[in-house]
Formats: C-alpha cells, structure tokens, sequence
C-alpha cells in the first residue's frame, strides 16, 4: 500500500499520530527490554506524557538492577504533579528495592524528607532528613532544613551539642582509659 501523501490545508490528528507511534513501539519492544522502557519513560516524561512515562518506568522496574532508579523517577513526577502521597509510596518501594548504592538510598531519604515538608509533617521530615545526617551531615541542604524543622516539631528535640573541639574530644577520650 502507498502511504498517504498530505497535502496543503491537511489538518494533522497529533495525538491520533501519537497513539500510531506507542502502538508500534509496544508492538517491537519486548516487556523484558528494561532499558529501552526506561528511556521511553525518561523520553515521555520530558514530553510531559506523565501517565506513559509512570507505565514505562512500572515496565523497567521489573528488572531489579533498574527497580530503585525507576521507582525514584516515578516518585519525582508524582512529587511534581503535586501527588505526594503516591510521591512517597513511591519513594518507599525504591528504598525496599534490593539492588541500590548508598547514594540511592541517601537521595531517597532526602525525597521523602522534602515530600513530607511538603506535607507539613515536620516529624515524617525530620526523621528522613535525620537519617541522613547519621551518614553525611553535609549532605546538600540537611542541616539547614532540620534546623528550620526542628522548632515546629512535636516528637524530636533539638539536637545534643556535638563535640566540637579537639580538647573536649582528647578530655572524653582521656576519661575512658583513665576508668580502667
């Protein structure tokens, strides 16, 4: 068959065109093909194709090696669409996924830190942002957002004065051998 030739004053269905096209990426990428997925998911969501870059990213997270990346893309778009409880259960499931780097992790926490903030939950917040800082308490903005939390929230308090001189630190070191 001869493809349709368009001529001046055609009007072009865009979406109709779209619909053409996932159809026939459906129809030549295996269910399996976890990078081609989350590409497709990265691609849609740039496009501001929310719901087909969730499903794409939903397809891609079956392999476990993309599971916590893919969940971690799906958290974002929900956090930005304003859907913040499904921006958290997302964010969760990549917590519990089994292949993830520390970083990963580390940034998910941080994630759901900034979801519950936007929440108005002070103590969910500070309870994520705080197990970061038990990693790396200079990680990007921490201590500035507990700092601004702390104030407003009902089940923490401010944090113990830390150590923070050499002759406190060499003093409390001292003592310890000194028992024995």
């Amino acid at each position: 068959p001869q493809p349709e030739m368009l001529h001046a004053g055609d009007q072009i269905d865009v979406e109709e065109v779209f619909a053409k096209f996932k159809a026939g990426v459906r129809a030549q990428v295996s269910e399996a093909d976890s990078a081609t997925h989350y590409d497709l998911g990265v691609a849609y969501k740039e496009m501001g194709l929310l719901a087909d870059a969730a499903r794409e990213f939903e397809l891609a997270s079956r392999d476990p090696k993309r599971e916590c990346n893919c969940l971690a893309m799906m958290g974002m778009m929900y956090r930005e669409r304003g859907e913040l409880d499904r921006a958290a259960e997302a964010y969760v499931r990549g917590l519990s996924a089994q292949h993830k780097t520390v970083a990963q992790e580390v940034s998910l926490y941080y994630d759901l830190g900034i979801v519950y903030e936007m929440k108005n939950d002070a103590d969910e917040a500070i309870y994520y942002f705080q197990r970061i800082t038990r990693r790396d308490p200079t990680y990007r903005d921490v201590s500035q957002r507990l700092a601004a939390l702390l104030p407003r929230s009902r089940r923490f308090s401010q944090p113990a004065r830390a150590i923070n001189d050499d002759q406190d630190f060499d003093r409390t070191f001292d003592d310890l051998y000194k028992r024995d």
